[in-house]
């Protein structure tokens, strides 16, 4: 183990701070959101180029996600956008074209990013529109063509960024295969939707519709006709032979979903990388703004605010959270670059997104639970200063706003898990007996107490239910489905962040890891501690132990400084922020000119 918390990837920041500091990634209000899009797209060229991507992360892939985590605390709009071009679009050129495709021409310019990839999946009239597309591929043997249109309006493609004019961009289309007047299962299509002068021939693009929480193009886009080469088909091993009979792997609709969204592997992962880091960045952030901000109000004039119990009991479990998820990220990652199979998958019939990769799944909507927490948390703990956009939590939290749904949709993935889960009512092994209330290996065996009490708790009410049809039992019982799949992430993140500590060389860093997992296990406890009294596990005397480590633990930690952000190794690098600065008065007086 190197002792990086970010698996290596740090091995990359000299390369990445050099290209991400300069003048054209500083933080700016000042321009109309047609310039913050060009500049957005200016950034993605600048980093394309600079770090040649196509090429490093050909030879290293933990290089494209090094970059993505730059991108994600620097610009989130830039992550968005580079997420779902090299992540998606690009990866799903290597990965689902046809074996003896020519789309060099196509695949250099996204490679130079002269144009730009975006994914049209998400139909704007119905919800889960992936499962049931309307947007249909008809298949003309006489041209070896395919024509893409649009029924009506409701299954217009929703959230593309498309809008701005002068920028080239090809979409990766989602619609439904026809040959012969038969559906064939849902593939994606490489349409070129616009060039530096005008829409493609049966494009129509709407105007881009703004959003406060990830500002980029959005648009609704329809297809009247448009034609689409063979080769621009990404058909996953399917083919249509000369007698126009489709020949695919996938041996049903469904499996074919799941195939042809493959890539979403890559953007949950990507999702979860950057959100990770936003976290990070916005613990890091805080926990030096605490350390060196002095408070004048009667209780404690002239104390900082880490002098503050409630300071420390809100920053340190929202720290805390922000590791424990950097670990189960760090364990995505690798999954992700070994290319492996699932272990396990849950079923598609509801959405595809867990039958894709479970565990890949369920790390990016812990990723957004988690920067949605520590945020929303810091936020609060920043008073002002965490409001202003120039100290980033603003573009953070949108960050995480964006992640309910792309990516794959939460709450569609948080169903399917607890089907999984209930469909497997194997309790998860746990001894007879707890140990010391301040060894994280106590709070692990209560996580995982919880995780068996939820799933025998919905098991036992959804067999009650049994007379009712599945999406009636489902919507009497969805928060405590939701509650379940809360427990089963917290108790295999706890495990990971456990081994990820264990695994760190002795010293400074290794032992706040530890202080930090403790206290991850110690938050969940506490406040699920009435609960497991209920349940036997947990007396009033153990939690009112629970609550004392709690505080020791908090403590400690302050005790660290602002320097704990230099030990456990994460930084404030590419925020940007007043709040980064040594002398934030000072970065703050500048930014609005009227510093000395």
């Amino acid at each position: 183990m190197s002792g990086d918390v970010r698996d290596g990837r740090s091995g990359f920041d000299p390369d990445m701070r050099s290209v991400f500091g300069g003048g054209l990634f500083a933080p700016r209000d000042d321009q109309a959101p047609s310039g913050q899009h060009r500049r957005t797209y200016q950034q993605l060229r600048h980093i394309t180029h600079s770090l040649d991507l196509p090429r490093s992360s050909r030879q290293d892939p933990r290089f494209l996600f090094a970059a993505l985590e730059w991108a994600a605390v620097v610009n989130p709009a830039l992550f968005l956008t580079g997420t779902v071009h090299y992540g998606v679009c690009v990866s799903g050129i290597d990965g689902m074209a046809l074996p003896d495709s020519d789309l060099s021409d196509l695949r250099g310019e996204l490679d130079a990013a002269r144009t730009v990839g975006t994914i049209l999946i998400t139909e704007v009239g119905h919800g889960t529109s992936h499962v049931a597309l309307r947007t249909r591929a008809d298949y003309h043997p006489e041209t070896g063509c395919f024509e893409l249109s649009t029924p009506d309006e409701t299954a217009c493609k929703f959230m593309a960024h498309a809008g701005l004019e002068g920028v080239p961009k090809v979409g990766m289309v989602y619609a439904q295969l026809r040959v012969g007047g038969e559906l064939h299962g849902v593939f994606p299509f490489l349409v070129r939707l616009r060039d530096e002068h005008r829409t493609g021939e049966g494009v129509r693009i709407g105007r881009a519709v703004r959003s406060d929480a990830v500002d980029l193009d959005y648009t609704l886009v329809r297809f009247d006709g448009t034609a689409v080469p063979y080769e621009q088909w990404l058909s996953d091993g399917a083919r249509i032979d000369h007698e126009g009979v489709v020949h695919d792997p996938a041996d049903s609709p469904r499996q074919r979903l799941v195939r042809s969204l493959r890539v979403s592997r890559n953007a949950s992962t990507a999702g979860a990388v950057g959100l990770a880091a936003v976290a990070r960045a916005t613990g890091a952030l805080t926990t030096r703004y605490v350390h060196h901000r002095t408070t004048s109000g009667a209780l404690a004039p002239g104390a900082t605010l880490a002098g503050h119990a409630r300071v420390r009991r809100i920053l340190f479990p929202a720290l805390a959270a922000a590791m424990a998820a950097t670990a189960q990220v760090n364990r995505a990652l690798r999954i992700t670059l070994d290319g492996g199979d699932p272990q396990h998958a849950a079923g598609a019939d509801w959405s595809p997104w867990a039958s894709v990769h479970s565990e890949l799944a369920l790390t990016k909507v812990i990723a957004t639970w988690t920067a949605e927490r520590v945020t929303g948390d810091c936020r609060k703990l920043l008073g002002a200063h965490g409001v202003l956009n120039a100290n980033r939590i603003h573009a953070y939290e949108g960050l995480a706003a964006i992640y309910h749904s792309a990516g794959g949709d939460n709450t569609l993935t948080t169903m399917d898990l607890a089907r999984a889960l209930a469909g497997d009512p194997r309790a998860v092994p746990v001894p007879s007996r707890l140990g010391r209330t301040d060894e994280a290996d106590t709070l692990v065996v209560l996580a995982r107490v919880r995780e068996n009490l939820l799933r025998t708790r919905l098991c036992a009410r959804l067999g009650a239910d049994r007379c009712l049809p599945e999406a009636d039992r489902w919507d009497r019982h969805a928060q405590l489905a939701d509650e379940l799949v809360g427990a089963h992430a917290h108790r295999i993140v706890l495990e990971q962040f456990l081994a990820w500590a264990d695994s760190f060389p002795p010293g400074q860093r290794r032992d706040a890891l530890h202080r930090l997992c403790l206290l991850n296990g110690l938050d969940h406890a506490r406040r699920h501690g009435e609960e497991l009294y209920r349940a036997g596990w947990l007396s009033h005397e153990r939690q009112q132990l629970m609550d004392t480590v709690f505080t020791e633990q908090c403590d400690v930690l302050a005790e660290y400084g602002a320097g704990l952000v230099e030990t456990l190794g994460i930084t404030t690098d590419g925020t940007g922020a007043p709040l980064a600065a040594d002398d934030h008065v000072a970065a703050m007086t500048s930014l609005a000119g009227i510093g000395e």
